[in-house]
């Protein structure tokens, strides 16, 4: 751990971090005449996780769903309108009201959720929620303005946590809170302070131009890159969506030998009030970009890659090169100098390379993720060992069509990003922690990738049934805590004894009564050696509930 704190710096103004995003969008809305707007729909609402299934079901096609999110009238398209499915009544466009001047106005699906855990914090992919120890409500609500080729969207969240109390793992680290992440430099408090919480997040908010396929603008709201349904390596909604900028695609694009999905943001990242309060957040930089391809030669094959960097923000502001970081090489050796003959860089990067095949033909989909924590020394290092710094997710669905018009989705997901056999030969940087950018990758809080978190891993076994009625299911899935803590830190701490475990059981059930979505869900964890102490062992019990008035 760097024992020098950085300088405190002013934090720059949004639209200083990506003046050549701004820039594009401009220009675009000079030249753009028409288009077609639309609605974004919120990564993994209950619709997109449905299509998924029809696709491979072969009822549905949207693109590799490694570029989210998708829009309405998108998934929408991409539905077979020959083939029965058990939502063919419910998948229907929202109405739009005119309000003259050629711009319409429609309400943004709005919705209520409540979480009950009765012993400590829990809940992952909530986007701006935190669940605490108690009960947390949120209501997220809002609406879309459309007008030729622009769309404006408002739909912020509004959350209430009881934030009650429970016991703490002692912080070790000088200047934290006693509510901070206790085992390294990393912006993830166990608890958000001591008294209860109301959060104001703007959510799902944006302002997007779309021109044929292309698509610009800024906006608030959760990306998803890559194939993962439980975690995103890179990106996912497991943190409040950052303030960005972004250029991109807006539906897949055809390129000659197939078509083409793209994202490439720029942003900026804030932390939490419980992390280090001895200095001011100078902000953070962040920018990446993700590009996934759909081949002609092989029917429902997907290839993509996507990058990350983040670094803090200099006092005199960014370079105008760092708006393009992600074009820079993957050798570490390209960065050595005599003055810096390891090649260390203050910036943070992450890579991965993923695949998704969709085989309608058997119920098959398949899917897997390979990223990179670190630049390798150069290609030789890369073949010799892809395993350091390296991240992994492997996962498969089985859809069975069954009698009665019903599905039945069996999925399973493997995700590991815990450090390999290679730390003991050479460092090898946890996923989402830095020893330069102390508040790691994370966003007011929460790690903006897998919510297995720093160090963790998961395996995840489920069903879905699908039906006219809705759909029910359930999982069971282990997790484990942050073994790179454990085993970096077992010889300094002899009372660490034994890795700290989790068992997830859990169900849900979701149904429809007119135009309100109504779900409800529980999940029973047994909490084993809490802490890395023996035999502290500990259940919870986390219930979910969901409303959401979906206006047709």
């Amino acid at each position: 751990m760097p024992e020098a704190r950085p300088p405190i710096h002013r934090p720059t103004p949004l639209v200083a971090v990506f003046p050549a995003a701004a820039a594009a969008v401009a220009a675009l809305l000079v030249v753009s005449p028409i288009s077609t707007s639309a609605q974004l729909l919120p990564v993994g609402d209950s619709w997109e996780e449905y299509v998924r299934v029809l696709a491979a079901a072969g009822v549905a096609s949207v693109g590799g769903y490694a570029v989210r999110p998708f829009t309405v009238e998108r998934v929408l398209a991409g539905v077979s309108d020959s083939v029965p499915h058990p939502w063919s009544d419910r998948l229907l466009p929202p109405p739009a009201r005119l309000i003259g001047g050629g711009a319409s106005l429609l309400l943004s699906d709005p919705g209520t959720r409540f979480f009950l855990n009765t012993s400590r914090p829990f809940g992952q992919n909530e986007g701006g929620v935190w669940a605490g120890r108690g009960i947390t409500a949120a209501l997220d609500a809002g609406a879309t303005l459309s007008w030729g080729p622009v769309t404006v969207t408002l739909h912020p969240t509004i959350t209430f946590a009881q934030n009650r109390d429970f016991e703490l793992a002692p912080v070790s680290l000088g200047g934290m809170p006693r509510y901070a992440y206790p085992w390294r430099w990393i912006d993830l408090p166990q608890r958000f302070g001591p008294d209860p919480l109301w959060v104001v997040d703007p959510g799902q908010s944006s302002l997007r131009l779309r021109i044929g396929g292309a698509v610009a603008g800024f906006g608030t709201e959760s990306l998803w890159w890559g194939p993962g349904i439980r975690n995103g390596i890179l990106m996912s909604n497991n943190a409040p969506g950052f303030p960005h900028a972004l250029l991109g695609t807006s539906r897949p694009v055809s390129i000659g030998i197939g078509t083409l999905e793209a994202q490439w943001v720029w942003g900026r990242l804030e932390q939490s009030d419980w992390f280090d309060t001895t200095f001011v957040d100078p902000g953070r930089y962040i920018t990446g970009a993700v590009v996934s391809i759909s081949p002609d030669w092989l029917s429902g094959l997907h290839l993509g890659i996507s990058r990350v960097f983040y670094e803090w923000i200099p006092e005199d502001g960014l370079p105008f090169g760092e708006h393009f970081l992600v074009f820079h090489g993957v050798r570490k050796e390209a960065f050595t100098s005599p003055d810096n003959p390891g090649g260390e860089d203050e910036r943070s990067q992450m890579f991965s390379a993923f695949f998704r095949w969709v085989l309608p033909s058997s119920g098959f989909e398949l899917w897997a993720e390979w990223a990179r924590n670190d630049h390798g020394w150069n290609f030789r290092d890369y073949f010799l060992e892809p395993e350091h710094a390296a991240g992994r997710t492997l996962g498969l669905r089985k859809v069975l069509t069954l009698s009665g018009n019903r599905l039945l989705s069996l999925e399973t997901e493997l995700t590991n990003i815990q450090r390999s056999s290679t730390v003991a030969v050479r460092p090898a940087p946890t996923y989402y922690a830095h020893h330069l950018v102390l508040q790691g990758y994370t966003e007011r809080g929460q790690v903006i990738g897998a919510a297995v978190g720093p160090g963790g891993s998961a395996q995840y076994l489920g069903f879905h049934l699908y039906s006219g009625w809705g759909k029910m299911g359930a999982f069971v899935e282990r997790r484990v805590v942050d073994n790179d803590a454990y085993y970096a830190s077992v010889e300094d701490a002899p009372d660490w004894c034994c890795h700290n475990g989790l068992v997830d059981i859990g169900g849900e059930l979701l149904t429809v009564r007119g135009e309100v979505e109504l779900s409800v869900a529980g999940t029973g964890t047994l909490e084993l050696n809490r802490y890395f102490q023996k035999n502290s062992d500990h259940w919870n019990l986390n219930l979910r509930l969901e409303a959401r008035w979906r206006p047709r």
